[in-house]
């Protein structure tokens, strides 16, 4: 097991959870189709910081004249196509993501990652495919489950000799989602999903939306991990600020609680709607 492979996913993981702007300019109210997402990371234990962007395109309009801009996909049932790309010391992240609301009940996620570590004794890869089925028992609450995929391979050389290794991992997945929020955008929005792999991981955050465009989220990831390595927990706190509907900026703030590991991980994510 990896820390700092393990660490990054969990960063990444939580920053799923956020979408935000730079841009400071008002709009009236758009019904938009496009989202570019930018996001800066700084994970203790790297030499450098992540750098990366994404793209969402939306195949119907979202508006924003009700509910919190932050989760208006999400609430409206707009389902959506993304991309992105990420660097972060040596390393490169290829995402590609698609959500499909079959109609006012299901809904079809399915998302792969690929990485590639290159540091200069060797490279490794690895491929990540999550498939998740949800289903609304009502308006507010939503319950699922899914698969989550795992291919990696390494090939590094020390002095004379060559190492290769490579290996598959499927896992079960549960997840639910709870929101209280409302036309007017105020209200709470509980997330939680549990991955039941080699190291059993459970994340879960707590979101309060002030309003259409302020919110602030607590978040949590436990990891059990497998005997001989060491256990995680963090804890996290995340703030979302839109300016409009269109124009956001979010910060988050996430440390590791169990004595035996520092792993800081602050992130400042900017996006655009149109």
């Amino acid at each position: 097991m990896n820390t700092n492979t393990n660490k990054l996913k969990t960063t990444l993981t939580a920053l799923s959870l956020i979408t935000a702007s730079v841009f400071t300019v008002s709009a009236a109210h758009a019904a938009t189709q496009n989202e570019v997402q930018f996001t800066a990371v700084d994970p203790e234990g790297f030499d450098d910081n992540l750098y990366g962007a994404r793209y969402v395109r939306y195949l119907e309009e979202v508006s924003g004249n009700s509910g919190a801009y932050l989760i208006n996909p999400y609430l409206q049932r707009v389902s959506s196509l993304s991309g992105g790309y990420a660097n972060l010391d040596g390393a490169d992240f290829f995402n590609l993501g698609a959500t499909f609301y079959i109609d006012e009940n299901l809904m079809l996620a399915i998302e792969g990652v690929h990485r590639k570590w290159n540091n200069g004794y060797g490279e490794s890869d690895s491929t990540d495919i999550n498939a998740k089925l949800g289903y609304n028992l009502s308006r507010e609450w939503q319950v699922g489950a899914g698969v989550t995929y795992q291919h990696f391979s390494t090939e590094y050389a020390f002095e004379d000799d060559v190492f290769e290794a490579s290996g598959n991992e499927s896992s079960a997945l549960i997840f639910t989602r709870y929101t209280t929020v409302g036309k007017e955008g105020k209200g709470w929005d509980f997330m939680a999903e549990y991955i039941a792999e080699s190291n059993d991981v459970f994340y879960g955050s707590a979101r309060y939306f002030f309003n259409k465009g302020f919110s602030v989220a607590g978040l949590f990831t436990y990891s059990d991990a497998p005997d001989g390595f060491v256990n995680e927990k963090a804890v996290g706190v995340a703030l979302d600020y839109w300016v409009n509907e269109q124009f956001s900026i979010s910060a988050s703030y996430e440390t590791d609680i169990d004595g035996e590991e520092s792993s800081d991980v602050a992130s400042l994510s900017a996006s655009y709607r149109f």
